[in-house]
């Protein structure tokens, strides 16, 4: 799979916005690109599996029903037992359909309701001899509640492969996995045509017991030392550093002092080979030559834990290469968009998503991952100190505050955070406690606070004011086009909060912060007012959902009453920026929406206690928040 590169050497998004895309329209996210061999008698059962329970060997195929294309059988081609099976068209698609009734005999579990597969992973052997994309979909129970997965199939790659099926997007209705009533193997063909996939082995093994994330900072930039290394830190997390050994200590890059430090407390430094010519393009022994070099370089550093783990190059993957990988290395991540069990079933092709795609990918494969306790790795690239707004998602660079949203993100969703080194060496699980039902308050939720204006013209910031610990709502006024305001920690410690951000027309905001000192940065064309206000919250002022709600413009809803996760359904119909943020009064904060134009779908909050939802937007909107 190959990616341009940009004008300083290293990689462009474009092609990683391009598989997060696809697979975002598809509805994706399967793992696992890349065969052992193309003849699967000389490595044994591979890619079949031993471990969790078969949902089919493809013996009968009387129970899979073709609705486009053929199924046929192919004892050639088995892994195990007799055969596998062949589905295939003239055309660009070919898909089967795998259905749980009454009457479906599986090991004898009861399947009158469906297939549970809550707290269930599922994987699949595939031969994609004829296609470039293959999905997978659980109907749970109906098509309108559906999880779906997708993988990409590198350029030419025609050799066996498994597939560990997470989860990347749903529909607007909440599926429901203790009641899957359909599989559906669909796959994509060249444009024109014919479409052929071998497929095998299709089995569900066991969930982890929690979601979990790994943070990769690719290159190894003097950022991700300087800023990102002691975020991390306290919070207590560890990450993994790929690095181009050959680029070790150039300008920008980390030292090799620096990056030892980092192997010291934990974190992953890792394999990133640039080789000159594309490792496709190079021999097999080319290959391995480069793939054993890059390993030795960072265990003569010292970095032997990290070192056994490759990032693989963005210019591409093939089936040698991943042969080549798999006896060098304990684990391989690959360019490509999808969350994955944890562990996966494929430690050699697990993909990671592009980090700058916060409000487009990223915030949805976290949520999912929390929600089915999956694994997202994120690729986060150099850190920069400028407005997010100015930071394009396609530049080799991201934000500051953005990085800061991610963190907050995954740390409110419960996300284990963890290494490569923990997926290979089984130390993936966490201490951690259960957290307490939320009670709801009969008094005071917060005391009243301070209140402060402000008013100025164009482009400045306040002097220093204090603000009590609890709720803060802005009123944004003023004849400018547009008004931006960062509420900005005085002593300059953690992250710069977007306040309030208005077309002009005023405007209400809301948000809940720690007391101290604090300075408004403003960004507009003209006049402003900014009023501050700390109202007092009490337990009689909650609303119980469901809640509905509408306005035009930047307003806030709230407080509310949640009792944990809540459904947020939300519409727009301006041109503008829509936003919609969850601020709850233990402090966190979830972005729910973050999108250009007119909206229209639902959103999971992981709300609990009191909340606000607030709302940035040019346009009507509305909001329907229930309980899931």
């Amino acid at each position: 799979m190959e990616h341009e590169r940009d004008a300083e050497g290293g990689p462009s998004r474009r092609g990683l916005l391009a598989a997060v895309g696809a697979t975002s329209t598809a509805l994706a996210g399967c793992t696992d690109l890349l065969s052992n061999d193309d003849d699967p008698a000389d490595s044994g059962p591979w890619p079949a599996l031993e471990s969790g329970e078969v949902l089919s060997d493809f013996q009968d195929l009387e129970e899979w029903t073709a609705r486009t294309g053929a199924v046929s059988g192919a004892p050639e081609e088995a892994l195990t037992g007799s055969q596998a099976a062949v589905l295939e068209s003239d055309g660009e698609t070919a898909e089967m359909s795998l259905e749980f009734s009454d009457g479906f005999d599986l090991s004898e579990l009861d399947l009158s309701d469906g297939l549970d597969l809550e707290g269930w992973d599922v994987s699949l052997a595939v031969k994609p001899e004829s296609a470039t994309r293959i999905r997978v979909e659980f109907v749970a129970p109906s098509r309108e509640e559906r999880l779906t997965s997708v993988r990409l199939v590198p350029d030419g790659f025609d050799g066996w492969f498994r597939l560990d099926c997470g989860y990347q997007q749903k529909p607007a209705e909440e599926p429901d996995l203790s009641e899957v009533t359909r599989i559906d193997v669909v796959a994509e063909g060249p444009d024109g045509g014919p479409t052929r996939l071998v497929v095998d082995d299709l089995r569900r093994t066991e969930s982890a017991d929690n979601g979990a994330a790994i943070l990769a900072f690719y290159g190894g930039h003097d950022s991700h030392y300087d800023v990102a290394a002691d975020l991390l830190e306290e919070r207590g997390w560890t990450a993994a550093v790929p690095v181009p050994p050959e680029r070790i200590g150039e300008d920008g890059r980390m030292t090799r002092e620096q990056l030892r430090d980092l192997g010291d407390r934990g974190w992953d430094v890792c394999p990133l080979p640039e080789p000159s010519t594309p490792l496709p393009e190079q021999s097999a022994d080319g290959q391995r030559q480069v793939l054993e070099d890059a390993r030795a370089t960072l265990e003569g550093e010292g970095l032997d834990d990290g070192a056994r783990h490759l990032f693989v190059p963005d210019e591409g993957f093939d089936a040698e290469t991943y042969r080549i990988a798999r006896d060098v290395y304990d684990a391989a991540f690959v360019s490509n968009s999808g969350t994955t069990g944890v562990p996966p079933t494929e430690m050699h092709a697990i993909p990671y998503i592009w980090g700058p795609a916060l409000h487009t990918g990223v915030r949805r494969h976290v949520n999912l991952a929390d929600q089915y306790d999956l694994l997202t790795v994120i690729r986060v690239p150099r850190l920069v100190d400028d407005d997010a707004a100015n930071v394009g998602v396609d530049e080799n660079r991201m934000s500051i505050d953005d990085f800061g949203l991610l963190l907050e993100h995954v740390d409110h969703r419960g996300l284990d955070v963890v290494t490569p080194s923990d997926l290979v060496d089984g130390t993936f699980e966490r201490d951690r406690e259960e957290p307490a039902e939320p009670e709801r308050p009969d008094g005071v939720v917060f005391e009243e606070g301070r209140s402060h204006a402000f008013d100025g013209s164009g482009a400045g910031e306040t002097s220093s004011f204090d603000l009590e610990e609890g709720l803060i709502v802005a009123t944004v006024s003023g004849d400018a086009s547009e008004i931006a305001v960062d509420l900005v920690r005085d002593e300059g410690v953690g992250i710069d909060e977007t306040l309030a951000r208005t077309d002009g027309t005023d405007g209400e905001s809301v948000s809940v912060v720690d007391g101290g000192a604090y300075r408004l940065e403003v960004a507009a064309d003209g006049a402003w007012s900014i009023e501050l206000e700390q109202p007092a919250v009490r337990g009689d002022d909650l609303e119980d959902l469901p809640v509905e709600a509408s306005g035009s413009g930047s307003a806030f809803v709230g407080p509310l009453w949640t009792d944990g996760d809540v459904r947020v359904v939300a519409t727009h119909d301006g041109d503008e920026p829509f936003v919609v943020d969850g601020h709850g009064a233990d402090g966190h904060r979830e972005v729910l929406v973050n999108r250009s134009g007119e909206f229209e779908n639902s959103r999971s909050y992981k709300a609990g206690g009191p909340v606000w939802l607030d709302v940035e937007a040019d346009g009507n909107w509305t909001l329907s928040i229930t309980d899931p």
